[in-house]
């Protein structure tokens, strides 16, 4: 009965068989075309996209905080109460203009203003007194040069004492930070404020070594603020050497600041360009494939017929690749490149994914 059972099923795996085999064939009985030689026969549709020849830049973002260009940071070597600060946090001072001044009696203050000022007042007197004298010929013209001398030499003390308490800033800024009120006393040496040029900016950052084999100073910059305006500059700086704390390399960029918006401490991201040439000859990045041997490679359009193209990697950016190797005057195959071959027949399709 088993063997009756096992014949019957059988019969019935070869009829399904044979079922499926007829299923596949036309009616005369031909088994139908496939795909691949239909594309073989009318052509791989593809889109194709033009050489392109022209300007070709590289840009690489960088991160970095935004710092003065000039920055001056005011201390004394003196130790005082503080008499008055003439300025407020954002105000712009001009170089040598007194912006905080230190009690001049202040029983701890160094610098002896006070005294310093009274020998000046009576050099300057008797200098006054001894001029008469020389211009009437009473005395010599070399005892009149050493009252000036002396007279010169008190101004000097005077200038050097009152420069220890009448603070000033080296530059033309904004003062950006106080560090001291009105009636406190003033530590030696310790910074008191801090005045910025803001026409132009620093930007400060740190860069890894892959990233610094493509920078070098005086290579264009620009910066992107949150409210849209781009702000222009150059690589001013970086380092022949990794910081030794960090393994990076330090890298300052200078940058045009004319309406005074970039401020100080903000961290920002800036672009440099790192690659420009004017003559390139490049093509959308998607066009690029890559052979068994490691070759870069495209396919471009000569008449209906596919041409395998081995190409040369020179830059690329976001979008775009710079090749050499390409026939400037032959377009690109951008979709569908997968299947082809070299000398394959295309069928050229639109923008519409029509045929042309």
């Amino acid at each position: 009965m088993k063997k009756i059972v096992v014949a019957v099923l059988l019969i019935v795996v070869v009829f399904i068989v044979i079922g499926r085999v007829r299923s596949k064939k036309g009616p005369e009985g031909d088994k139908r075309e496939g795909i691949e030689s239909i594309q073989m026969r009318e052509g791989f549709p593809v889109k194709l996209t033009p050489v392109n020849i022209g300007p070709f830049e590289v840009w690489r973002e960088i991160q970095g905080k935004v710092e003065g260009y000039r920055q001056a940071f005011i201390s004394t070597p003196d130790e005082a109460r503080v008499a008055a600060i003439r300025y407020k946090v954002g105000d712009f001072v001009e170089a040598d203009t007194p912006i905080i001044s230190l009690d001049e009696d202040d029983p701890k203050n160094i610098s002896q203003v006070k005294l310093l000022r009274s020998v000046y007042e009576d050099a300057l007197k008797e200098y006054e007194r001894y001029e008469s004298l020389f211009e009437s010929g009473g005395i010599s013209q070399d005892v009149m040069d050493k009252i000036r001398l002396k007279l010169k030499l008190a101004k000097t003390n005077l200038e050097m004492a009152r420069s220890t308490v009448h603070l000033t800033s080296p530059i033309d800024g904004t003062l950006m930070s106080l560090y001291v009120r009105v009636g406190e006393r003033a530590e030696k040496e310790k910074t008191l404020a801090m005045v910025s040029s803001l026409d132009q900016v620093r930007v400060v950052a740190a860069v890894s070594d892959r990233d610094v084999v493509e920078l070098e100073a005086g290579q264009p910059v620009k910066l992107t603020s949150i409210a849209g305006k781009e702000y222009e500059g150059r690589v001013d700086r970086l380092s022949l050497g990794a910081n030794p704390d960090t393994g990076l390399f330090d890298l300052e960029m200078v940058l045009d600041n004319p309406d005074r918006e970039l401020k100080v401490g903000a961290y920002v991201t800036a672009r440099v360009r790192v690659f420009h040439q004017e003559d390139a000859t490049y093509i959308d990045s998607r066009c690029v494939l890559r052979d068994f041997d490691g070759n870069d490679f495209v396919f471009q359009a000569n008449s209906d017929r596919a041409k395998k193209v081995i190409v040369e990697m020179v830059a690329e950016n976001e979008d775009f690749s710079f090749l050499k190797g390409l026939d400037s005057k032959l377009p690109v195959v951008l979709s569908g490149k997968s299947l082809l071959k070299d000398g394959a027949k295309l069928l050229i399709l639109n923008e519409k994914g029509e045929t042309e």
